[in-house]
């Protein structure tokens, strides 16, 4: 089967875990919104289902993926956790969220995120009785960079709020690291890319009907969108290899 590529920094959500006198302690996690991105970009959306089952109480969820050779489906599973209390009964909808994404943790997908560094934001707080609070609690962190080593460890992470003030840095001083695998840089699709890798022989026509298709111009491709689509394509491209015969959905002939 194939293998689940690493986070991109947007694709990582940044959460306060607990603030202090001098600051807060933040988390960094997946939604389950990114699981299901990857696995339509990894496998197809064709290829794989979940599945919520209740065991002694507890809420399940299991991530099946079709085995390309033997057409198998091959389960993998794990145990939610009730989201805290918020007055509107969403508690039960957390657990099945924190199930599925636990699941495809089981999967590869995101596990780098459990090596993350300590994180502590020395951002402003005011102090609310016994307990503190963030200064502005409207305030929003975002991962603005993230490297990973050979083994897909985290080895740089920055964190910055939402106008672009630094709040955190691993390692304290990094200048890209040799020994650090950045995250993939964001290549956008070329028309010598369609001809050379794809073997496309109307660039501007395949753009047009790809544009059509995951109905997104072509100047407002983003990264994800990117991967998205050189995904479709290399299955496009491995599906004709297999069948020895061009029988493409977008324009590859003259």
């Amino acid at each position: 089967m194939r293998k689940f590529r690493l986070l991109t920094a947007d694709e990582i959500e940044v959460k306060i875990k607990q603030v202090r006198e001098k600051g807060a302690v933040a988390l960094i996690y997946k939604t389950s919104r990114v699981d299901m991105d990857i696995l339509d970009e990894t496998v197809g959306a064709e290829n794989w289902q979940s599945e919520f089952q209740e065991i002694k109480g507890n809420l399940y969820c299991g991530i099946g993926i079709k085995d390309e050779t033997t057409q198998d489906w091959v389960w993998k599973w794990d145990c939610g956790i009730e989201s805290r209390a918020d007055g509107e009964g969403n508690e039960k909808k957390g657990e099945a969220s924190d199930a599925f994404k636990r699941a495809g943790v089981q999967w590869g997908i995101g596990r780098e995120l459990y090596t993350s560094p300590f994180i502590f934001l020395p951002v402003p707080t005011k102090q609310d009785g016994k307990i503190y609070k963030l200064s502005n609690p409207f305030e929003k962190f975002l991962v603005s960079h993230i490297a990973y080593d050979d083994s897909g460890r985290i080895a740089e992470l920055a964190i910055t709020g939402e106008n672009g003030k630094e709040w955190y840095r691993y390692p304290k001083s990094v200048k890209s690291s040799n020994t650090a695998r950045a995250e993939p840089k964001f290549k956008p699709i070329t028309e010598k890319e369609l001809s050379e890798v794809y073997g496309v022989k109307d660039p501007k026509a395949t753009i047009s009907a790809l544009e059509d298709k995951f109905e997104v111009a072509f100047k407002d491709w983003s990264e994800k969108e990117t991967l998205k689509i050189r995904a479709w394509l290399d299955k496009k491209k491995k599906e004709r290899e297999q069948a020895e015969e061009v029988e493409p959905p977008f324009p590859m002939e003259d």
